[in-house]
């Protein structure tokens, strides 16, 4: 929730400063490459930080992930190798 209002004031300030702009947020769920860190997140989640944001007065869309049989996400590749 933090983070969504971070990003609701971001684009709030954008808006405001750059006159006739428009702040549109394209979220992207994270494409599961098995790293310990970072896992995809539920829908429900996702959906849940969409609401926080356009709730916010942003224009907040889903997008559909691709490139999970290459474990791709956002332009970042990852390969799995054994050693």
């Amino acid at each position: 929730e933090k983070d969504a209002k971070l990003l609701i004031s971001l684009a709030q300030s954008i808006m405001t400063d750059v006159e006739g702009s428009k702040v549109v947020v394209n979220l992207i769920p994270f494409n599961d490459i098995g790293h310990p860190t970072y896992r995809t997140p539920s829908m429900e989640k996702v959906l849940g930080f969409q609401k926080i944001i356009t709730d916010g007065g942003v224009l907040c869309y889903v997008r559909t992930t691709r490139g999970d049989e290459e474990n791709a996400a956002c332009g970042q590749l990852a390969t799995s190798r054994s050693k």
